[in-house]
């Protein structure tokens, strides 16, 4: 396609309506709450704008405050016929400094800093008191140090047996509680702490969907919170955040022992050179893609828009990479928790994700996972159901499955045809939520398969007012009371106007 043509595809004044935005749109958008955007009315519009999961970051709040935010999406997505799934961002080990004197204190270029271990002390322009890490067993001579995600950087000069010498590289003002960085040491922290531990339980007495894991490290990490979660009867989801460099070396465990990732680029920014960052996030995509669990591309999507009406261009270009490289997600943080302007956040985001998929290049991503559907039956189910559809010219792929299984695996494969999972359980319909171009729809339990499937066809024509004879590739297992049993494969037609 010449760049003449490709423009005169593309072009559109008035661009696609908000409507067709949020129908049409196949990669999901999760929004942080927070202040700016508690509330039914703001919750709300946040759903109509665009999104399908929402965050709740547990580096800030209450669990009271969380827990009042949770029964309004609840309320609010159940008045709206939406399903929508709720993330539990754990805190993991924050590596933070102390309180300032006054607050906050200037450094400047050249000048020389003490690091500390914390104690209840004061930090200033002479000494920095660093909380949960011994500074004196984390560094060498030469590494670096940074504060404030990475505005300010040190150098280790000496160690000292109760202090760290270091000199300023980047100077600037250090404020109270800024976090710290040891991008040069292999910092032994553990992934999960006992806030985290505690936080969890709420969670999974509270039924969040998602459970995101902070600092991972190893596929261990995931594994004792698995332990944890299944041990409370919960079914919710890991998403594992790749924000350090160890977990990088690790990466093929971690994403086998996790049901989803998150490329955390603030934190992993500060851990690996910036300019290998892109080529990690793609990496990071293609695997996760490979492995077909939902991989979510987070931190500074929309920075600007924390205070702007719109988004800069090399924002817009930043969400259309991570689209067109086949993330399932893109994430907002403070753009939605603290912007002024959350709603606009996520249309914007709508609109550039929609933009982006038009030009996706589902033949590169085929070959990108190559056989990949030899794994399992199920997979091997779902890459067929995917070419059927190609073959029969369906109108729409239907996957009827009791834990979301078989539809996230279909989704995998990118399928062009609207995609939807029929379930019986509401977890489950939750959960299709983050999943790449998947339409929940839901059933009562007393109604055996037959009717499940005769239902979904009658919603699917409807929705896209389909002719009489249209197919539908549909999946599904023998037994509908056992998960993990998709071994079937019809093609349907469908007869209902």
């Amino acid at each position: 396609m010449g760049l003449n043509s490709l423009t005169s595809k593309l072009w559109n004044r008035q661009g696609p309506s908000q409507e067709a935005v949020i129908t049409e749109r196949k990669t999901k958008i999760v929004a942080t709450l927070g202040p700016s955007s508690r509330g039914p009315e703001k919750i709300r519009s946040l759903i109509e704008a665009g999104a399908n999961v929402f965050r709740l970051n547990f580096s800030h709040g209450s669990h009271e405050e969380h827990l009042a935010v949770l029964k309004d999406v609840r309320a609010v997505s159940a008045e709206m016929g939406a399903w929508v799934a709720i993330l539990q961002d754990l805190s993991g080990p924050k590596i933070r400094i102390s309180n300032v004197e006054g607050d906050f204190c200037p450094i400047s270029d050249g000048d020389t800093i003490e690091l500390r271990v914390s104690e209840g002390q004061l930090s200033n322009a002479k000494a920095i008191f660093v909380e949960a890490v011994n500074p004196m067993k984390a560094l060498q001579p030469g590494q670096r140090v940074f504060l404030a995600d990475g505005l300010l950087e040190l150098t280790a000069e000496q160690v000292k047996s109760d202090h760290v010498i270091c000199r300023v590289a980047k100077g600037g003002r250090i404020r109270s509680r800024v976090g710290i960085a040891f991008p040069d040491s292999d910092v032994d922290l553990p992934a999960t702490t006992k806030k985290d531990l505690n936080d969890l339980e709420w969670g999974i007495k509270n039924g969040v969907d998602y459970v995101a894991i902070s600092f991972v490290r190893s596929a261990e990490d995931v594994i004792k919170l698995r332990h944890v979660i299944n041990d409370k009867g919960s079914s919710a989801g890991i998403i594992a955040k790749i924000e350090r460099r160890i977990a990088l070396e690790n990466i093929d465990e971690i994403i086998a022992a996790s049901d989803g990732l998150m490329v955390a680029r603030g934190d992993l920014g500060l851990e690996v050179p910036l300019e290998q960052l892109p080529m990690l996030q793609r990496r990071l995509i293609e695997e996760s893609n490979y492995r077909g669990i939902p991989v979510i591309v987070a931190t500074q999507m929309m920075h600007s828009m924390i205070t702007s009406v719109r988004p800069t261009r090399a924002e817009v270009s930043d969400i259309a990479a991570a689209v067109m490289s086949g993330a399932d997600a893109v994430m907002l943080s403070d753009e939605t928790a603290i912007g002024e302007h959350p709603q606009e956040c996520v249309r914007y985001l709508s609109r550039v994700a929609l933009a982006a998929e038009q030009t996706f290049a589902f033949e590169e991503y085929k070959l990108r996972l190559r056989n990949s559907d030899s794994a399992t039956v199920p997979d091997a189910i779902a890459y067929a159901a995917c070419a059927a559809a190609i073959k029969t010219s369906a109108a729409a792929l239907i996957a009827c499955t009791e834990t979301g299984t078989s539809v996230r695996l279909i989704a995998k494969y990118r399928p062009h045809q609207p995609l939807y999972g029929v379930s019986r359980k509401e977890t489950s319909l939750r959960r299709m939520a983050l999943y790449w171009g998947v339409r929940p729809i839901s059933f009562n339990s007393g109604e055996n398969r037959e009717v499940e499937l005769e239902q979904a066809l009658k919603i699917v024509q409807s929705r896209h007012n389909l002719p009489n004879g249209s197919r539908a590739v549909v999946t599904g297992g023998r037994s509908t009371q056992t998960p993990g049993s998709t071994s079937i494969l019809e093609v349907c037609e469908m007869n209902y106007r």
